[in-house]
């Protein structure tokens, strides 16, 4: 009898089956852990897709779906992504309205359109200073005739002294034109509210400005600048006011709205002494605007006439911002909180102080000199008539933001200068509605508002009330239109929409195709191990006892 003969069963012990290649047992156990994950997940199509018993012109019908939803699924969520990127801001209207004592009343800028008090300028002319008299062309847009001193005229001319002296010469001193000022239905010393100030239109007059604009303003000798109280805060569209900040502190509140609790004014054009005016009528220029910005009378100030009425109803338009947004880069959301965007002149950022600060250094980098309302440092040239039309070309090119090939030649700039002015994020601005009526002497005249005789009130005295009509007002609030919370739920709706995908889908995939894959590739592992051992004496019994050398 032969050895395998008599001993059958060590052949299933010492000869070892052929094992299959491991990269196969792999392919196996991915492709088992493929179809049993499609049996039981949640993503809906898959359990037909890996459903064998099917025909397959089903399972490809299933497979085309599938692909079709995810297709579906992407481009909708690409697109909810780039509204993300491209604004991500919302501007909502607040459910909270704020109180008119948590805002400043607005700053006002007055200015009366006649460039030279004509008694002034009849003594320049008579004169022989011929640098008073080229400040007076230059002013009234006359046409210079100067000519063997030009040279030493023009060099004189950008000088800011003789350009400041010859301004408070020949404009209304503000004592002249507000004859009578009323302050929340008190009668107040107009000199007390009042301080003149340099603006685009000459020498006019402000109310309620912060004390300190610039940070290095310029010291103007001669010019009475006082306040009427020594309380000062340091306000910014940024500050809230609380219940310590005290009543009187600059700027100044409203505490009840309507014209008793309002601004009163009565100004007095005297328009005997109209030499020469900045349009071509008589009256004043008047601008309401935020506290710690710089007046543009002549662009965006409203006009007032004398002889009449006017009743002033300002509505303000306040923005905040919330914290959130700070995440959010400034080129994306479009606004500037105060503390990054800093100001070369200017204290406190604002898109207005911002653009004018921006012309400013264009117009002395194109013409070497700067306009004497602008920001100007002590060693800058002024601009004189003979730079007027290089500082309007100037002041085109930045407002209008030429960049034809044309336009870039004539200033030799390769392209405009790039200001990135954007809005406060927290800011507050005011709009205006106005009416008139005409002022007759015939009738009873208020005794505060009586100048002189009723033939000079009727034909100079401009009355002015300004006020808010409501004691609240709504705000807006600045908010991310879409956070990481927003734009994961939208997105997991938009996969639940199109192919029933959930938290819990991904947590499957990771468990079929690293866990459960693991183990069973583990376990095979270790059976073919266990299958693959060589037992070299195995335990017999005495029956099985084998002798070599038996036949």
């Amino acid at each position: 009898m032969s050895l395998a003969q008599r001993a059958p069963h060590l052949n299933k012990n010492l000869i070892p089956k052929e094992t299959k290649k491991l990269s196969t047992v792999k392919l196996d156990m991915c492709t088992t852990t493929f179809t049993e994950y499609c049996y039981h997940c949640t993503i809906h199509g898959l359990k037909y897709i890996g459903d064998k018993s099917l025909p397959n012109f089903e399972r490809i019908f299933w497979i085309f779906s599938f692909l079709m939803a995810i297709f579906g699924a992407a481009y909708f969520i690409w697109h909810l992504y780039t509204k993300y990127l491209l604004a991500p801001i919302i501007i909502s209207r607040s459910s909270e309205s704020v109180s008119i004592d948590q805002f400043p009343f607005p700053a006002l800028t007055v200015c009366n359109m006649n460039n030279a008090k004509r008694s002034v300028a009849q003594e320049i002319i008579k004169g022989n200073n011929s640098l008073q008299k080229f400040f007076l062309e230059d002013i009234c847009n006359f046409k210079s005739n100067l000519t063997s001193v030009q040279r030493e005229v023009t060099e004189e001319s950008g000088e800011w002294e003789n350009v400041y002296k010859f301004l408070l010469n020949v404009s209304q001193d503000c004592s002249q034109m507000l004859h009578h000022c009323e302050w929340h239905g008190n009668m107040t010393n107009c000199s007390d509210i009042f301080n003149p100030v340099l603006t685009d239109e000459g020498l006019c007059c402000k109310f309620n400005s912060v004390p300190h604009l610039l940070h290095d303003p310029r010291i103007w000798d001669k010019l009475r600048i006082s306040y009427a109280s020594e309380k000062h805060i340091d306000w910014t569209p940024e500050y809230k006011f609380s219940k310590n900040d005290p009543p009187t502190a600059i700027p100044w509140r409203a505490y009840g709205s309507g014209a008793s609790y309002g601004l009163t004014l009565a100004l007095d054009v005297d328009s005997d002494e109209y030499y020469c005016s900045s349009t071509a009528s008589v009256g004043f220029k008047m601008l309401l605007h935020s506290p710690v910005e710089s007046p543009q009378i002549s662009d965006f100030g409203f006009t007032l006439s004398p002889g009449k009425e006017t009743r002033v109803i300002i509505t303000p338009h306040i923005t905040e911002a919330d914290k959130s947004i700070m995440n959010i880069p400034p080129k994306k959301r479009r606004c500037f909180f105060l503390n990054e965007k800093k100001l070369r002149y200017y204290r406190t950022y604002t898109q207005r102080n911002c653009l004018l600060e921006c012309e400013a250094n264009f117009t002395l980098e194109y013409c070497q000199c700067m306009q004497y309302y602008m920001p100007v440092s002590n060693d800058t040239r002024i601009c004189g008539k003979n730079d007027d039309q290089c500082a309007i070309n100037a002041r085109k090119f930045m407002k209008n933001k030429l960049y034809e090939e044309d336009e870039v030649k004539a200033f030799n700039f390769t392209e405009a200068p790039s200001c990135k002015c954007y809005p406060g994020c927290n800011e507050i601005n005011y709009s205006t509605e106005i009416s008139q009526s005409m002022l007759l002497a015939t009738f009873e005249i208020p005794e505060e508002y009586f100048k002189y005789d009723r033939a000079y009130f009727e034909k100079n005295i401009a009355v002015v009330h300004i006020f808010f009509i409501d004691d609240s007002y709504v705000k807006y609030t600045k908010n991310e239109l879409y956070g990481f919370a927003e734009l994961l739920s939208n997105t997991g709706g938009l996969l639940g929409l199109f192919m029933g995908f959930s938290l819990l889908s991904i947590i499957e995939i990771i468990y079929y195709f690293t866990i459960r894959l693991w183990w069973r590739i583990f376990k095979n592992k270790k059976r073919e191990n266990d299958r693959n051992k060589f037992i070299v004496q195995p335990i017999m019994n005495k029956l099985d006892t084998i002798y070599p050398f038996i036949e």
